[in-house]
C-alpha cells in the first residue's frame, strides 16, 4: 500500500535565487515530516513525500508544470493520502484530487486548529477521517493506530 504525504511547501520554504520552489531549511519542520513518514513506514507502507521525493527539499529544478503533473500522478498511484493542511492552498488542491480519485484520506489537525467545513465534509465524497493531535508523539501514536486498523 502506497501513502502520499501532503503538507505545506511554499509557505515553509525560503526563496533562493537558484531555485524555482524555494528551499525548506527549517529543521523542525523537516523532522515533523520525517516523523510522520517514519510512523507510516514502521507499519510497512510505501511512502511518497513530495518535499523530499520531488522537490528534494528545494534543490530540484523541476518546472512548475512538472511538479504539478508528477504530484498528480503520484497521488493518483497512491492508496491513501495523509494531509497536514494548515493554511496551504497546495494541500487543499491535493485533497481535491484525492477525493476525485476516491482515495482514503487522513487529515491531520492540531487540537486547537479550527476545522474547515470542506475538510470535515470530505466524508460525503470519499472515505476520510480527521486525526487531531497535541504534539508529535500524540500524532505518531494516533497515526500508527489508524494505519494499523487500515492495514487489517
Amino acid at each position: 500500500m502506497k501513502v502520499y504525504i501532503s503538507a505545506p511547501y511554499t509557505n515553509k520554504s525560503v526563496q533562493q535565487s537558484n531555485s524555482i520552489h524555494g528551499e525548506i531549511k527549517d529543521a523542525s519542520y523537516i523532522n515533523f515530516l520525517d516523523s510522520i513518514e517514519s510512523a507510516v513506514k514502521s507499519l510497512g507502507f510505501q511512502t511518497f513525500l513530495p518535499h523530499r521525493d520531488l522537490h528534494e527539499w528545494g534543490k530540484s529544478n523541476l518546472s512548475e508544470e512538472d511538479v504539478g503533473r508528477k504530484s498528480f500522478e503520484e497521488l493518483n498511484n497512491s492508496d491513501l493520502v495523509i494531509a497536514y493542511p494548515e493554511e496551504s492552498v497546495g494541500v487543499n488542491i491535493e485533497l481535491g484530487w484525492a477525493s476525485a480519485f476516491k482515495k482514503k484520506v487522513l487529515i491531520l489537525l492540531k487540537e486547537n486548529q479550527r476545522t474547515s467545513i470542506m475538510h470535515s465534509g470530505l466524508t460525503g465524497v470519499t472515505d476520510s477521517k480527521i486525526i487531531r493531535f497535541r504534539d508529535i508523539m500524540d500524532l505518531r501514536t494516533k497515526l500508527r493506530e489508524e494505519l494499523a486498523s487500515i492495514k487489517q
